[in-house]
């Protein structure tokens, strides 16, 4: 903005606007109605309406209550005052000094209005059977000059700012940059031809040229990404007319629109185009469904706040949800009538099962659940998801493209000529006994049933990221020329570059390299590394000595299980130097490894290793057994080794998920800096298995989520925090019973063993946690509950109905290997309930 920012006089509606805080910052930049754009301290701020964040499908909590249940807005409405302004209505009276803004109506629903473009960045758009989103507008701007020329100005424009969705409207003034009559010299002249005495003009008309689509769907190929790109439209569509567009964006201040049925403002109508209102108020009041199933209606919007950290086991009113067996049997399907956030547990309506017939929607009983024990079912549809009616199943032949890999159908230019139609395309507006409610684009309402394959969802997406991929595959860049218009509206000049549109629309290999590592060889003296293990081994505590003297460091032979066995390229034979380093590694790990992990080198594979470690107490991890498989690269040391987590399909750490990845710095899988990141002079396989130990595995795991550090003593992480804690225990003695099922090669004794004298410690800690609530993480080695603390947040009901339904399943394997002391326990195997 040139001319830098201003304090807003006083005006009428000028204690409105639109404010834009950036995170850590004591003040916001805020979009007043006249386009001035000014900063203020955030305490001189009072928040008057949040309709900008709200939209249906988004999740919110009470403003005064951010820790407590979660609701869906399903419904949005909305109040505008609209103003004209510098006072001006006919087009003589324009060029004079701006007077003060008239108001022109108040308490106007957005359906009586119609926007200055009749497209705009974010629209969902409709092409004959094709659905995407608009990323790019590319408008045309007229200008009237006072003696009545008029020139027309090709414009490209970028995605606007966030605080703009019109950079220009009708009656807007707007003067060549730097005064410059050149600027107009190029443009199309309407009316008269160019002069160089004009500089300064109104904008008269602003018309939509082209715009650029991504395009997301199809009613033939339903959501399938690739089969979309493969066969849709171009995505620069300059037929702009034969596009169906459903707006996406809500009205906030600042923004400029049309009557749909024009209304006399008072003052004679003889003007030369019509003037665009500006939004100057917004109210906004929302329907919400809470998660104990009531429903409000009209609730203000500023009693509410955007919350967008749903954990997994948040569940909503009419969501399908299943259990699984884990011992592969059949999933039991039910609908959520009512979640309660503190207890975590869960009202479902299990559904009689369906057999070979199509899905039932009969319910079979009502029971209160565990939300540990539940996860949505797979069919992703929830509130406010745009979903597509599938005209045929996809893959099939009418869909264009099939499952044996054949080339999908091509756009072809037939499809222009499909009548405008929108029936296809809905938003889901309910979730009721095991249905989705869909409201179509026009109009219409009707039930589906997810599995049926009847409807195809399509996520929000982020525009910005769609425009750049969309600039990197497809658009070629846009030739900028020399046109530049300024703004001079609400006493700030605005300079905005007129872009005119051109017709064109290995990794290398490392050596290895000898890095004075082996001087390490027998003392391991890295800081990082001794701190951790300080850590560990203080934190380990009384189990120490409960491990069975199992070595830990050995050389044997390779495994049939090692996750990177079949790499043979990796385990190639590789180069004196490098299986030096990798001797010397093995050598480091012998003489430092902390007592609660133990490694198994390979003599026919020196590429790879296989680690295990016993979690410390004080943590979600107590007396787990964790797994992990290693390979050292060619280049290694210049790359840092490949690690799998043996996870069982289980995520129990933000670092550690279903498919094995360990997310750590040091591995390159994760961000970091210094001596986070893997240095091929200091770091060692020491360093990886003590880091994923102490850093990884550590006592609140909620916060190793990228970003979520800076959550901690926030509300938002204490309402997270300690369901994800429950969780990775449940998830933990999960894993102990597929260990004890399926144990790794080579430690099959470890892990016998390590139960047999730490089986009853671990039941201990379930009946602690169930009989006196005390928070996950906060027995000690020998499993003892801490005195109760005032005030000390407690395990909810819905982790203790979890561990009761684990537990006797614990007893049994454990007592199947002759573990210590664990029949007390089969009091346990009672039916939840009676544990409570």
């Amino acid at each position: 903005m040139d001319g830098g920012e201003a304090t807003p006089p006083a005006r009428a509606h000028g204690d409105r606007g639109l404010a834009f805080p950036t995170a850590g910052e004591p003040s916001a930049r805020v979009l007043c109605a006249d386009g001035t754009l000014v900063t203020w301290e955030l305490r001189d701020l009072t928040v008057v309406d949040r309709g900008c964040s709200m939209f249906r499908g988004q999740t919110v909590t009470s403003a005064s209550d951010p820790e407590g249940q979660v609701g869906v807005v399903t419904g949005v409405h909305t109040e505008l005052d609209l103003i004209q302004l510098n006072g001006a209505v006919r087009e003589e009276e324009a060029a004079a000094e701006p007077g003060p803004p008239v108001v022109v109506a108040r308490g106007v629903s957005p359906g009586e209005l119609r926007r200055v473009q009749d497209l705009c960045y974010g629209d969902w758009v409709v092409f004959g059977p094709w659905l995407g989103v608009v990323v790019r507008v590319l408008v045309d701007v007229d200008v009237l000059f006072d003696d009545g020329a008029v020139c027309r100005v090709d414009w490209g424009s970028a995605p606007p700012p966030p605080w703009l969705i019109y950079l220009y409207y009708p009656g807007q003034r707007v003067v060549a940059a730097d005064h410059q009559p050149s600027t107009f010299e190029p443009c199309q002249w309407l009316h008269g031809c160019w002069n160089p005495s004009r500089v300064e003009g109104t904008v008269c008309k602003v018309t939509v040229a082209a715009v650029v689509v991504y395009w997301l769907a199809s009613a033939h190929l339903g959501a399938d990404r690739r089969l979309v790109r493969a066969s849709a439209p171009p995505p620069l569509h300059r037929d702009v007319g034969s596009l169906v567009f459903y707006p996406d964006a809500e009205r906030s201040v600042g923004d400029h629109c049309f009557f749909r049925n024009p209304r006399p403002h008072g003052r004679d109508d003889d003007r030369v185009f019509e003037r665009s209102m500006c939004v100057a108020d917004v109210r906004t009041t929302v329907d919400v469904l809470w998660q104990d199933g009531t429903r409000r209606r009209g609730v203000p919007s500023v009693s509410l706040e955007p919350f967008a950290a749903l954990n997994d086991h948040d569940f909503f009113p009419g969501e399908l949800v299943v259990v699984a067996d884990d011992a592969g049997g059949e999933a039991r399907v039910g609908v959520v009538r009512s979640h309660d956030c503190r207890d975590h547990t869960v009202r479902v309506s299990w559904l009689k099962p369906s057999g070979e017939e199509p899905a039932s929607c009969e319910v079979e009983c009502d029971e209160t659940v565990s939300a540990y024990d539940l996860r949505t079912d797979c069919c992703d549809v929830f509130y406010g998801c745009v979903v597509v009616r599938l005209a045929s199943p996809p893959g099939s032949s009418a869909g264009g493209g099939g499952d044996d890999g054949g080339a999908p159908a091509q756009y072809g230019k037939g499809d222009a000529a499909i009548a405008s139609d929108i029936s296809w395309v809905g938003h889901v507006s309910d979730l009721c006994d095991g249905h989705v409610q869909v409201t179509w684009f026009d109009a219409n309402t009707s039930k589906v049933l997810p599995h049926d394959h009847e409807i195809a969802v399509i996520h929000r997406q982020n525009i910005d990221e769609l425009h750049d991929e969309l600039e990197k595959q497809f658009l070629k860049p846009h030739e900028k020329g020399d046109q530049e218009l300024a703004s001079t509206d609400g006493g700030a000049t605005t300079t905005l570059l007129i872009e005119r549109q051109t017709d064109n629309n290995r990794e290398g290999d490392h050596d290895s390299t000898d890095d004075g590592i082996q001087g390490q060889e027998d003392d391991g003296d890295h800081d990082s590394v001794e701190e951790a293990k300080v850590a560990v081994d203080a934190a380990a505590g009384s189990g120490v000595e409960d491990l069975l003297r199992f070595l830990q460091f050995d050389v044997v032979q390779s495994p049939s299980d090692h996750h990177y066995l079949s790499d043979i390229e990796q385990g190639a034979a590789v180069g004196r130097k490098w299986t030096k380093r990798v001797q010397n590694e093995w050598k480091i790990l012998q003489n430092n490894l902390p007592e609660t992990i133990y490694v198994r080198a390979f003599e026919d594979r020196m590429d790879l290793l296989r680690a295990a470690m016993v979690c410390a107490a004080g943590t979600p991890y107590q007396d787990g057994l964790f797994f992990f498989d290693l390979q050292l690269p060619p280049s290694y040391p210049a790359a840092p080794p490949q690690v799998c987590y043996r996870s069982f399909g289980l995520c129990v750490n933000p670092n550690l998920d279903e498919s094995g990845t360990v997310c750590l710095s040091l591995l390159g899988t994760f961000d970091g800096e210094g001596p986070e990141v893997w240095s091929p002079a200091n770091s060692s396989i020491l360093q990886v298995v003590v880091s994923i130990q102490g850093l990884v595995l550590t006592a609140q795991p909620y916060y190793n989520e990228a970003g979520y550090e800076q959550l901690l003593g926030t509300p938002l992480g204490a309402r997270n925090a300690l369901p994800y804690a429950e969780n990775a225990y449940l998830l933990t003695l999960r894993t102990m019973l597929h260990l004890l099922r399926r144990p790794p090669a080579g430690f099959e004794a470890l892990v016998e063993g390590h139960f047999r004298r730490r089986g009853r410690l671990v039941l201990r800690a379930c009946a602690a946690y169930m009989r006196t609530g005390c928070p996950v993480g906060s027995l000690d080695g020998e499993a003892r509950a801490p005195p109760e603390r005032s005030g000390e947040r407690r395990c909810s009901k819905g982790f203790a109905l979890a561990l009761a339904g684990t537990m006797p399943q614990l007893v049994e394997a454990f007592v199947d290997i002759g573990a210590e002391e664990c029949e007390q326990f089969r009091q346990f195997a009672a039916p939840p309930s009676a544990t409570f």
